[in-house]
């Protein structure tokens, strides 16, 4: 079964670490080890240690993707890691279109672990890292204010395959 020790080494350095940021046109707000002002307004994110920042993650990702029970490790750091940077329920989605799975309605349930465990991991985080980069693409295209992210999010989508 996965590693969440090994999975959050990973994101907290994608996420830029310890970095205290607050970028223009960024709609997540201030932000330190990923942990943002937008989906955290009751934390002070400016001082956020790294320890909160990975029990935050165990909780509110790690665990919604069950990561857990997920076998290969490979597949269960992109589908947390995209969790972290889309949101659990667009991961999920995305993972199920994936894996050809009815309904994609974002639910982490038997069935898509199931499918998630049977896959092949290769294969899936492949096919995972070409969803994610359409994504991302269908965000620029829709918002061109998001252009200055978009090879950040391309980088992040194709080191998440190495």
């Amino acid at each position: 079964m996965a590693d969440f020790d090994s999975a959050i080494v990973k994101t907290l350095a994608r996420e830029g670490g310890a970095r205290y940021t607050e970028t223009p046109g960024d709609s997540g707000g201030a932000t330190k080890y990923g942990i943002s002002k937008r989906a955290y307004p009751q934390l002070d994110i400016r001082n956020i240690t790294e320890q909160q920042a990975r029990d935050i993650y165990r909780a509110d990702y790690w665990n919604a993707v069950q990561g857990d029970a997920i076998r290969s490790q490979e597949v269960a750091e992109n589908i947390f890691d995209t969790a972290v940077n889309m949101g659990t329920g667009r991961a999920v989605r995305i993972t199920q279109m994936v894996l050809g799975l009815s309904p994609v309605d974002g639910n982490l349930g038997p069935a898509t672990l199931a499918a998630i465990n049977a896959a092949d991991p290769a294969r899936f985080v492949a096919d995972y890292t070409l969803a994610k980069i359409a994504r991302y693409v269908g965000i620029c295209n829709k918002d061109r204010s998001q252009r200055q992210f978009l090879m950040g999010w391309l980088n992040r989508a194709m080191g998440a395959m190495a």
